[in-house]
């Protein structure tokens, strides 16, 4: 039934596209997308690589502020929406486990995520306010070769809109919506002032934003029900989300050859409780104290307090020198992350980064890049005041890529990257030696593409990609055979073949790759004995293998003008090849193979149509928008049948989104409605020991109002 409603709704796209295809207009032709993918400015469809890139109108359209509304347009990436600054990113299936840092590297303007460090886990994910955003590139496969450690399934690249010397540039937006189950009471601003200062030199661009969500997920405290009280409802639509911060940049051009970029930006994030609901244990407590709290969308706690803050400050210098036979960039990043909770746990964590790289002028027919980078990151920990835990991270690599011309219309691409990595991990709570590790890694990268003719690309390639190594805390102190002190970095090896091809004057683009993953030495959690914590203690450990194979699709239709259909989807089979993981709830050797790596849905699918319209002779400009989403179920962990009876699998769901807006000259109205159809999904079922399933949900029916002012 669900397979049938889905082929009706992509069919109904797909339908309505063929059926304008008869009346195309000359002027209904697809732009040209220009890409940094590869360090270097280029069209998206001669990019031998599988990326799907979003730009400023899009975003802007469909009201774009965190990544979970990236990800929902993006065949291959699928996300575990916790919390802004709370989530997990998946691209192709590369699930992880919770102790593991993510598997894909999210950069904003060239900088990886301040608080990328072990001891941040995999639901750690930088999530930046994208207002006045230039675009957003997402490249779905390893890029070990220019990226490096952390590009593991994919990048996710961030660019800013830069100052502008030729004009002054001023916009102002303000959002008003109501949520099922929550408030109306839910408001978002943000603005943005360019000043050129010096004509073509100088120019200053401001941008600020404040977002005060109300929730929709009350929480009600159960402790007082174990000492014979009545349980309480602590608050309602207690997953509130506040988010204010602003950029501040400066762009300076004193000539053709030399450019530089200053950016200064902050975030201050206060969230209220997390993004889940936790039906058994408040049915138990209906049945045993008699009160009648909403099963769904009500969480149950174990304490009256609740909420954290986290501040991010971030500094990055770009500089760009035209040296004649290419350009040479540096870019430095320093920045600082503050997260503070009621829970007591504090943590601070610190980063600074620099890449030097040259990248030929594109001149001839042979090009290169060559580069260096560094990258020193640091986290500690406290709790309850005393100091719990300290993480340090030290890395360097050297990289470099050459595109051979094997003849007019046939390229090579050879590229590796050499880096290692320094871990220090120190368990400053029970007083236990500083652990101490290194590791270093190789990550090659080859392929070939074929321009057939200028509407067409296919391209091969073999690429490697890999997470680092790190340490565990020595608490067994060598009583377990089966403890490691250090773990070595996981890496994949991604057989690809992609094909980017445009039809009838460019009205029509299909851009599909297959892919075969294989993932060794795979970081994954592991029960020991320890003699100075209980007898069950999880660690990281080396020595499983999985595999990623899969298909992936996106269709771009601008059949006449006014006209955009967009279709997507991906399906994969993500599965363990062997081993065996320690559980202290599910026992102990549990085979892994053919177990569903940890969320990654099969099947992915997106769609989208867009039609502008002229109002007459008045100016107006009119439009209609409707994206369609459709999510496979999935697996929170391995493995994928959770202990005594509970449920690790998250159902599939789909979701319809409506925005209808009018525009003229210097101002936009826009109204919007998003999962129309109320549904409630989770993109994330795990069990809560004892207490039953808990669901991470996804948001419920939305409708709202945004309102746009800007210079021309």
């Amino acid at each position: 039934m669900f397979i049938n409603r889905i082929i009706r709704t992509s069919g109904l796209f797909l339908l309505t596209g063929l059926v304008q295809m008869g009346a195309m207009a000359s002027e209904g032709f697809i732009e040209e997308i220009v890409v940094t993918a590869q360090k270097r400015e280029q069209s998206v469809q001669s990019v031998a690589i599988s990326i799907k890139a979003l730009m400023a109108e899009t975003l802007e359209t469909i009201g774009a502020d965190s990544l979970d509304d990236i990800a929902r347009l993006v065949p291959s990436m699928s996300m575990t929406d916790l919390s802004r600054g709370g989530n997990n990113v998946q691209i192709r299936g590369l699930g992880s486990n919770v102790a593991s840092v993510g598997t894909v590297a999210i950069y904003n303007d060239g900088v990886i995520a301040v608080d990328r460090i072990q001891s941040s886990g995999t639901f750690a994910e930088q999530d930046s306010a994208l207002y006045d955003v230039e675009r957003v590139e997402v490249l779905r496969g390893p890029q070990g070769t220019l990226y490096g450690e952390g590009s593991f399934g994919g990048v996710i690249n961030i660019r800013s809109r830069r100052p502008n010397s030729e004009k002054f540039e001023a916009s102002l937006t303000a959002n008003w919506f109501n949520m099922d189950k929550g408030s109306s009471d839910n408001f978002d601003y943000a603005g943005m002032v360019n000043v050129p200062i010096v004509e073509d030199k100088l120019a200053v661009r401001l941008v600020g934003f404040e977002y005060d969500h109300k929730g929709y997920i009350d929480v009600v405290n159960v402790l007082p029900l174990f000492f014979g009280l009545a349980p309480e409802l602590i608050a309602e639509d207690a997953n509130t989300e506040k988010v204010s911060g602003g950029r501040a940049m400066i762009s300076w051009t004193p000539s053709d050859s030399f450019d530089a970029t200053l950016i200064y930006k902050t975030q201050k994030t206060k969230i209220g409780i997390s993004n889940f609901d936790s039906p058994d244990l408040i049915e138990l407590v209906n049945l045993l104290a008699g009160t009648t709290f909403r099963p769904s969308f009500t969480q149950a706690a174990f304490s009256a307090e609740f909420g954290s803050s986290n501040k991010t400050d971030e500094a990055i210098l770009e500089l760009n020198v035209d040296l004649g036979i290419g350009t040479l960039t540096s870019i430095t990043g320093i920045g600082e992350v503050d997260i503070s909770s009621l829970s007591g746990l504090e943590s601070n964590s610190e980063a600074f980064s620099e890449e030097i790289r040259l990248v030929s002028n594109d001149e001839g027919a042979f090009n290169w890049i060559v580069g260096a980078y560094y990258r020193s990151a640091e986290k500690d920990i406290d709790f309850t005041g005393f100091e719990f835990r300290g993480d340090k991270l030290d890395q360097w690599s050297v990289f470099g890529e050459i595109y051979w011309p094997l003849s007019d219309n046939v390229t090579a691409t050879l590229g590796v990257r050499y880096a290692e990595h320094d871990v220090e991990i120190e368990d400053r709570i029970n007083g236990l030696p500083v652990v101490k590790d290194s590791f270093n890694n190789f990550a090659p990268k080859l392929a070939i593409d074929w321009q057939v003719d200028p509407s067409m690309l296919v391209y091969a390639s073999i690429s490697s990609g890999f997470r680092a190594g790190g340490a565990n805390v020595d608490e067994s102190l060598g009583t377990d055979p089966n403890y490691s002190v250090g773990f070595d970095a996981d890496e994949i090896w991604n057989y690809e073949i992609g094909l980017k091809k445009s039809f009838w004057d460019n009205k029509l683009t299909v851009n599909a790759a297959v892919f075969y993953i294989d993932w060794s030495d795979i970081q994954i959690d592991r029960a020991i004995s320890s003699l100075v914590t209980p007898p069950i203690q999880f660690i990281v450990v080396n020595g499983e293998e999985a595999h990623s194979f899969g298909v992936e699709a996106d269709i771009y239709i601008r059949p006449a003008e006014g006209w955009e259909i967009v279709l997507g989807g991906s399906v994969l089979e993500a599965q363990y090849d062997g081993g065996f993981i320690d559980s202290a709830t599910a026992g102990l050797g549990v085979a892994l193979d053919g177990q569903t790596l940890p969320n990654t849905p099969e099947w992915l699918i997106n769609a989208s149509l867009e039609k502008n319209f002229a109002i007459g002779g008045s100016g107006l400009e009119g439009y209609v928008r409707g994206d369609f989403t459709a999510r496979d179920s999935s697996f929170a962990d391995v493995p994928n049948d959770a202990p005594a009876g509970g449920n690790f699998k998250s159902g599939s769901f789909e979701t319809v989104n409506l925005r209808a807006g009018l525009r003229k000259d210097r101002w936009e109205i826009q109204f919007f409605a998003t999962n129309i159809f109320r549904e409630e999904g989770s993109s994330f079922n795990f069990f809560d020991g004892g207490f039953g399933d808990v669901h991470v949900l996804i948001k419920p029916r939305t409708v709202g109002l945004n309102l746009k002012l800007h210079t021309n």
